[in-house]
């Protein structure tokens, strides 16, 4: 039979198709998507939407703005602090107002207002108790006799010493002192004081005002509103004023200024007030006093202070210089014997070179106050040994000031003298 010529045979049976039996031939079903796509031009409807994230659409587009600099003022955390701090105290007061009071409401509600028993008041009180013969009131009072306490003696309080500057003859306390800032502004009140005193014057009619101060910088502007025929006239009017003016206040300050013996007499009653205030004396140590600038400096300074005392040379040991005088004048002339003077300086006028002054020292050996001067003038003494030098310091007394000297150590700490203290 030939393959063209098959007919297939007609069924009413459905026919089936074939199924493969291998699994990697068998189809598996296709899911179906079920949820809807998100709408576009509603964001709200996006499940995956943050309105944290978006930008501002109601209202007008702004940038944003940078921060600015807030600068505290000063004192601000300062004042914060303090008020914290306050606050705190007030907090911790009112807690132990609290725990007080609610201690006091334990106690009253613990005691009851029967329970508490009154002491009864003594026959006679411990103070009444040594003037009366018997322990009670209505006996005799006791002011008589070895046992009593009321004595013919009275008990005076013991004084206390006011100090020193109080408890010295003549001497007040000490006024107060002003400073340079402070004296200035008390001159300017009292003068702006007296400006307004003159201005209330001249505007009441009790003086007349005073006159414009011309000068070349500012009469174009005062004599601006009056006619000026001739300016060179009035160029040469306010020179003359001016000059009157300068003149005038050369001849105040020459009324004003002291004579030379008015001078002379100022500074002597200014140095006997502070003598009379404080005497002090110095003395002090030198180990070659040689050198003529070193004689004339030591001598005429100590003269021109007021001070009194002495120079004593002595070639075969040391030399000394006393000097008496107020406490300024001293404290001066100390800056002149310990950091002005170089005691090192070996040449004179000529510059010859006299003797080797490389360890010449000075130093001051004592200080203090003393009641009176011992020395009516200042000296210069040349003494060929010791035994002079005593002497001459016998004729005031002061002997033992050599002696002190040749003691002294200027490596010793326990003697130095501090010069300035």
């Amino acid at each position: 039979m030939l393959r063209g010529d098959y007919k297939p045979k007609h069924s009413t049976q459905r026919a089936t198709l074939p199924v493969s039996s291998i699994k990697a031939n068998q189809q598996k079903p296709k899911l179906k998507i079920t949820h809807e796509t998100p709408s576009l031009t509603d964001p709200t409807q996006n499940p995956y939407f943050d309105p944290s994230l978006t930008r501002r659409t109601h209202g007008p587009q702004t940038r944003r703005r940078h921060k600015q600099f807030h600068f505290a003022e000063p004192g601000q955390y300062v004042e914060q602090a303090e008020r914290k701090r306050a606050e705190a105290r007030m907090e911790q007061l009112k807690q132990e107002i609290a725990e007080r009071a609610e201690l006091a409401r334990l106690e009253d509600e613990v005691l009851d207002a029967s329970a508490i028993q009154f002491a009864e008041p003594p026959q006679v009180e411990w103070w009444d108790a040594p003037f009366l013969s018997e322990a009670s009131y209505g006996s005799d009072a006791k002011f008589e006799g070895p046992d009593s306490l009321c004595t013919i003696y009275i008990q005076h309080p013991v004084p206390i010493e006011p100090p020193l500057a109080i408890r010295s003859q003549g001497v007040a306390p000490a006024q107060l002192i002003l400073t340079h800032k402070e004296r200035k502004k008390i001159r300017r009140q009292r003068r702006l004081e007296q400006q307004r005193e003159r201005r209330e014057k001249v505007m009441l009619g009790l003086l007349p005002p005073e006159p414009p101060k011309l000068k070349m910088s500012n009469f174009m502007q005062i004599m601006a509103n009056e006619s000026v025929p001739d300016p060179t006239k009035l160029e040469a009017e306010v020179r003359r004023q001016m000059q009157a003016r300068q003149t005038k206040h050369e001849a105040d300050n020459k009324a004003r200024k002291l004579t030379k013996e008015q001078r002379h007499e100022k500074i002597e009653a200014k140095t006997k007030a502070d003598e009379e205030a404080c005497l002090m004396r110095a003395v002090f140590r030198i180990n070659k006093l040689e050198h003529p600038q070193h004689w004339h400096k030591v001598t005429v300074n100590a003269r021109q202070m007021h001070l009194t005392g002495t120079a004593i040379s002595c070639p075969t040991g040391f030399s000394l210089v006393v000097v008496e005088g107020s406490a300024k004048n001293v404290k001066a002339y100390k800056k002149l014997m310990l950091r002005r003077i170089d005691w090192t300086m070996s040449q004179n006028d000529q510059g010859s070179v006299t003797n080797d002054f490389t360890s010449n020292e000075c130093h001051l050996i004592w200080q203090g106050e003393i009641d009176k001067r011992k020395f009516r003038q200042f000296k210069q003494h040349t003494s060929a040994s010791e035994t002079q030098a005593k002497k001459w310091l016998m004729r005031a007394k002061s002997d033992e000031l050599w002696q002190l000297a040749k003691q002294y150590d200027p490596n010793d700490s326990i003697t130095a003298l501090d010069p300035f203290a």
